[in-house]
């Protein structure tokens, strides 16, 4: 019984952290047409284009007869990491997203509409309600772990013994449920990109930027309230040092404050963004030297260059959540 009840404890948790880290990188996820261009209407934007982007959009990324093959190449790379208001596979129809959504808040026009990252995004945090949910009934029901849910069990003991132990110390209890969302979804994230049809949300740079302000915002609220604001502040530099390194020490820690979030945010951003792009171009470069020749030993890569990024998607996961234990464990514990 008390099993079952530390469970749906922790389900809760992760499940209350899940939303803060989705809501807060769809805050941050920029509307395509308005981040571009934020005071131009569509339809001007669509007649200043040039001639040949404009046959492009047209003939869309896999329309080999009205496109060259450097064009069909750049088309395919773009559309395998752009943020688009439409999601469109060949040979399937585009759907078209609502992009109306706009709210005014004290007199600034907020746009809420939907693109094509945001989507998968929502698709991904759903994807991963269902999987915890999945497994911790799992779990509840049964006094031995087994199946799934002995798969998401081994993952947690993983993450809280050899990832947020060893950084946090007596905390690691309260800070285990964030990071175990940040390695479950971050990790589903990465691999509906690598489904059919899907796209890899963490390869928009808004996303990882969300998770990031959540990590940082842990630190200076996980550091203050263990050490207090003063206590937080004056142990961001080392004690006993003489006072001229104070004048270079204090602005040098206070930029690597938030430099912390800033890797963060870059570091999973390019490489999903990369891995994207590699596939993208071994995809491509059959259309790019219009030739058949090339289809075998390209998509020998391409199989190859899938199989590795599922073990990237997990890695840069797991890069992440040990990251954000660190950073989190170093501003809580700062005698260390």
């Amino acid at each position: 019984m008390r099993r079952s009840s530390r469970i749906r404890r922790i389900g809760a948790a992760i499940l209350s952290s899940l939303v803060l880290v989705f809501l807060v990188s769809r805050g941050l996820a920029q509307h395509p047409a308005d981040a571009a261009h934020p005071a131009e209407p569509a339809a001007q934007h669509a007649e200043t284009a040039a001639p040949e982007h404009a046959e492009a959009h047209e003939a869309g990324p896999h329309d080999v007869h009205s496109m060259t093959p450097k064009d069909e190449m750049m088309a395919i790379l773009e559309h395998k990491v752009e943020n688009t208001t439409y999601i469109h596979e060949w040979p399937f129809p585009e759907i078209h997203l609502p992009q109306d959504w706009k709210v005014n808040v004290a007199g600034m026009t907020i746009n809420l509409s939907p693109s094509r990252h945001l989507v998968y995004m929502w698709f991904s945090f759903l994807l991963t309600i269902v999987l915890t949910l999945l497994a911790a009934r799992q779990n509840a029901r049964s006094s031995v772990p087994k199946g799934f849910g002995n798969l998401m069990e081994s993952v947690i003991v993983f993450i809280r013994d050899e990832v947020a132990a060893p950084f946090l110390g007596k905390d690691t209890a309260r800070y285990l449920p964030i990071l175990l969302t940040f390695f479950f979804f971050i990790s589903i994230m990465n691999l509906v990109g690598l489904m059919p049809f899907g796209a890899t949300a963490t390869g928009n740079i808004n996303v990882t930027a969300g998770l990031a302000i959540i990590t940082f915002s842990l630190m200076l609220g996980g550091g203050m309230r263990a050490n207090g604001v003063f206590g937080y502040m004056k142990g961001l530099v080392p004690h006993g040092l003489p006072a001229p390194l104070y004048i270079v020490m204090v602005p040098i820690e206070i930029t690597g404050m938030f430099t912390k979030p800033f890797a963060l945010t870059m570091r999973l951003f390019a490489n999903m963004l990369s891995g994207s792009l590699v596939i993208g171009a071994f995809y491509g470069l059959i259309f790019g030297l219009d030739s058949v020749a090339v289809a075998p030993l390209s998509l020998l890569f391409l199989l190859f260059m899938s199989l590795l990024k599922i073990f990237v998607c997990l890695l840069q996961a797991y890069i992440f959540t040990m990251l954000s234990a660190f950073f989190i464990g170093m501003s809580v514990h700062q005698e260390h």
